[in-house]
């Protein structure tokens, strides 16, 4: 009888070891494949609270990134250098920003590349206050020509002097042959000190992306003077990229095409959606309502192009401003816009033709 047993024990000692060894190969498999149900997490850097990056916004509050095993969060805040120093340290695995702070980050010999483009148009727009508006008799739909000639002369708020939204103005203002040096630029960083300033007459205006106009619409300090994508140039523009360490995207190109999935996504829905996706990021803008957000939305409907899809014109267009101002801007060198140099459309191509 105690054989019998000794002999039992040992049969469900050894079925119990092969189950374990199952289970391990099966764990190991599905690790290796990469079909594990645990969400991978992403970080992704932006400078500052902007419409501009509305996708990102949808794509974590839809859940497009969760369907894509994605566990989405942001670090905000900083400008662009914070950006690319999240970025190098590890802290965020990508960053969305202007191309101005890629290309600063390439001057100094980092090897980035970009996968997406959130906008296909510059996005930034200037108010002007009511009083200056009045004493230059222009208005938004006045010719680009003369808006810009009105800047002559202008104190302008911006959130940074050199920053891109400086240095593509006062492009803007040379291409059309006046004289950019007789507008004066001044720091206020974020919309309310821009606004508050247009109310006490301290500038004339400001220049930033949405929502910056219409709170200055609804608080009375102006109004909508121009888009710069009003200029041709500018409404061809890669803008709020999406960008990450090379080795980074080469080593996980898997993931590099269920970010690029995730926000195309969100592209879509800003642009085909704009009522839904407002009432689904009014969450991160505190202290503006829904139909504010919608209004600024819709402005940037025709910048929400395709999935991101990038083209050489679009990052040429964003290069040559910064290359021509460099004493401002900090881009000294022209790079190779090549495709599959510093950007690629590899990750979009193959996210959407599953």
């Amino acid at each position: 009888m105690k054989k019998i047993r000794m002999f039992m024990l040992i049969a469900v000692i050894a079925l119990l070891s092969a189950c374990n060894e199952e289970t391990s190969s099966s764990e190991s498999a599905a690790k290796d494949s990469g079909s594990t149900d645990k969400p991978i997490d992403i970080t992704f850097a932006e400078p500052a609270r902007i419409l501009s990056f509305a996708p990102l916004y949808i794509a974590i509050e839809e859940g497009y990134f969760k369907d894509q095993g994605i566990n989405a969060e942001i670090s905000s805040g900083g400008g662009g250098s914070q950006v690319i120093a999240t970025l190098l340290s590890g802290d965020s695995q990508f960053a969305i920003n202007a191309p101005r702070a890629m290309f600063s980050a390439l001057d100094s010999g980092e090897d980035l590349i970009a996968i997406q483009s959130l906008n296909s148009a510059l996005t930034y727009e200037v108010a002007l206050s009511n009083k200056y508006l009045e004493s230059k008799k222009i208005d938004f739909n006045s010719p680009l020509e003369k808006k810009l000639g009105a800047l002559e002369g202008a104190t302008i708020g911006i959130d940074q002097i050199g920053d891109s939204s400086d240095v593509y103005l006062r492009y803007l203002m040379e291409k059309y042959n006046f004289d950019q040096s007789k507008m004066k630029a001044v720091k206020l960083t974020g919309s309310g000190p821009k606004i508050g300033g247009m109310q006490e007459n301290i500038i004339d205006g400001g220049v930033q992306s949405p929502p910056f106009t219409a709170l200055a619409e609804d608080n009375g300090a102006g109004k909508l003077a121009l888009r710069l994508s009003e200029e041709e140039d500018y409404a061809d523009l890669v803008w709020e990229v999406v960008f990450a360490k090379k080795e980074y995207i080469d080593n996980n190109p898997e993931i590099a095409k269920k970010v690029v999935k995730a926000l195309g996504q969100g592209i879509e829905l800003a642009r085909d959606n704009p009522e839904k996706a407002a009432a689904t990021i009014t969450s991160y803008f505190d202290g503006i309502d829904e139909e504010m957000i919608l209004t600024s939305l819709k402005g940037l409907q025709a910048t929400y192009v395709g999935n991101g899809e990038m083209t050489k014109s679009g990052w040429d267009n964003a290069q040559k401003p910064l290359v021509e101002f460099s004493d401002i801007s900090g881009v000294s060198s022209e790079h190779d816009t090549t495709e599959d140099v510093l950007w690629t459309n590899k990750y979009i191509k193959e996210a959407f033709s599953e």
